[in-house]
């Protein structure tokens, strides 16, 4: 019976028992080629094996299946062999070591080729898997069911999987998912339905997760897609496809691109004691584009595509944005491309407009247009802040120094 099917049935798990032989000792494979004759020579080899190796029908808790002792063992409370599936049928404190890897669980499967060799193990009733690579980690997986192919290096988890990874970074992964597989050959860890990765504090939700990693084992960039939502400190991006460089810190948001960033609060200028009407609310910042990237060695993000900012009472379009940041909070904005901003009462387009947060003001320079939104039809639309030429306006109360073309 098929019970899941991913990347061309990773997971299909068969309930054929039709005749199940109990096999107590380790003598399997010799004994194959006879199983399928008589009862009588079935009886007669069990005894025969039996002269031979008194030892081997001792009765123990534990018994071992050894096909390849320099690379697998395997020990249950109870195994059994079908020899029209080709399984080996554990259950009862199961135990699996192969290679570097140990998986433990109450019931297991074991998929045999032609030749009797282990080719595909299979995990029942939420086993729990472990990877330790010494001096670099341990990796560790809980699912509904695991499936690691022993002539591969490759396994996979199936139903609320918890994985916490230690070996593809400096800092470990935990991944939480439907469905997980892990590639090490292609050096690719996949996640997905309902991903959650905790990271550095920081949080990732998405739908599907590809871990990218190095030659050296070491995780290089993760790319989360379908929904994708990375939470901070004190900021959340929003796209289809964001991408985060490991070692760096750099982040790539695609498509329908929404980041939400909470300013610090800051208290009112006041000698009294600041009081809840002397405090000022939670300011928010509001950004929409096709595409954000954001360098973590500078502090600069930068939008791109059908930027639109919403700043309190600021309302800022343009084809680009740069965003520097200052003390993990985000202190200016330059808009250029012929950006607009409008605030209550008037609409500015300009070459350049730059948005400050602390104190709150905008600066526009380099061919500025005013339209001013006024009840009174007669007041003059060209009617400029007073000290302000043709070529620059400010809001906010205060005019800004233009700033250097490097800024943009």
């Amino acid at each position: 019976m098929l019970l899941f099917s991913n990347s061309g049935g990773l997971f299909y798990h068969s309930r054929e028992e039709s005749r199940t032989i109990e096999m107590p000792f380790s003598l399997v494979n010799p004994l194959q080629v006879f199983m399928n004759y008589s009862v009588y020579k079935r009886a007669a080899l069990v005894a025969f094996a039996a002269l031979l190796s008194p030892w081997v029908l001792a009765s123990s808790a534990t018994s071992a299946i050894t096909p390849d002792t320099s690379s697998i063992r395997m020990t249950a409370d109870k195994q059994s062999y079908n020899l029209e599936s080709k399984k080996y049928i554990l259950s009862g404190r199961v135990t699996v070591a192969f290679q570097d890897m140990k998986i433990t669980g109450n019931r297991a499967e074991v998929d045999m080729d032609e030749a009797g060799k282990p080719q595909v193990a299979n995990f029942f009733n939420r086993p729990a898997f472990k990877r330790i690579k010494p001096s670099v980690g341990e990796d560790s997986v809980v699912g509904d069911i695991i499936k690691v192919y022993l002539a591969e290096d490759r396994y996979g988890a199936l139903g609320n999987v918890v994985s916490h990874i230690a070996t593809v970074a400096a800092d470990p992964f935990l991944i939480r998912s439907d469905v997980q597989e892990f590639d090490n050959k292609n050096k690719v860890v996949s996640a997905s339905g309902n991903v959650k990765v905790d990271y550095k504090g920081s949080q990732a939700f998405s739908s599907l997760a590809n871990v990218r990693m190095k030659p050296d084992g070491k995780a290089e960039r993760v790319i989360f897609s379908g929904g994708a939502k990375i939470k901070q400190e004190n900021s959340v991006i929003n796209g289809d496809r964001i991408t985060v460089m490991v070692d760096s810190g750099n982040m790539i948001a695609e498509h329908n691109v929404t980041t939400n960033v909470d300013l610090k609060e800051e208290a009112a200028a006041s000698p009294k004691p600041a009081t809840p009407v002397a405090m000022a609310k939670p300011r928010k910042v509001i950004i929409t584009s096709d595409y954000q990237q954001y360098d973590k060695s500078s502090d600069i993000m930068i939008a791109s595509g059908h930027v639109k900012i919403i700043y309190d009472d600021y309302v800022a379009v343009g084809p680009k944005a740069t965003f520097k940041l200052k003390g993990n909070d985000l202190d200016r904005i330059f808009l250029t491309g012929r950006p607009t901003i409008t605030e209550p009462g008037r609409v500015i387009t300009a070459d350049k407009i730059t948005i400050t947060t602390n104190p709150k003001n905008f600066d526009a320079v380099g061919n500025v247009k005013v339209n001013f939104k006024s009840a009174k039809p007669s007041q003059p639309a060209a009617s400029s802040p007073a000290g302000k030429g043709a070529g620059a306006a400010s809001g906010g109360g205060k005019s800004l120094p233009s700033d250097d073309s490097s800024d943009y």
